[in-house]
């Protein structure tokens, strides 16, 4: 059986801009029906926002909570689709897949565990600095 050639060309794009952040919402949106995890980091992200109007984050403090809730929210949402990808290719139980489940989720934790520490340093330092 001989492969076919590697090309140096990258493939046409099929669809458009517009096309792609469709398809990028509807995924949001999926994520949010059938993923409490999903719905709770989304609910804890807006009582940060809050917390950061009231207390009047600085500029350097909002790029520090944006890219923290911006890490949490993608590590979810790669966890919630390496999810339906183990469960689609391997429908039963097996210890691969519940180690490739596992290790995902591991990587939502550290992600959390690093924006709540970071969390914690911005809201110190703007106490701190009143």
């Amino acid at each position: 059986m001989s492969r076919s050639p590697i090309s140096a060309e990258p493939p046409p794009h099929r669809h458009g801009l517009l096309a792609a952040f469709g398809y990028a919402l509807a995924g949001l949106r999926a994520a949010w029906r059938t993923q409490r995890n999903v719905r709770i980091h989304v609910v804890l992200a807006l009582v940060v926002v809050v917390l950061g109007i009231v207390l009047r984050f600085s500029l350097l403090a909002w790029a520090v909570v944006a890219l923290a809730i911006g890490l949490v929210l993608a590590t979810e949402l790669l966890n919630t689709a390496l999810e339906a990808v183990v469960d689609l290719v391997s429908p039963q139980d097996h210890p691969l897949a519940k180690r490739a489940k596992d290790v995902a989720a591991a990587g939502v934790l550290a992600a959390s565990v690093a924006a709540l520490a970071a969390g914690a340093c911005v809201v110190i330092a703007t106490l701190h600095a009143r």
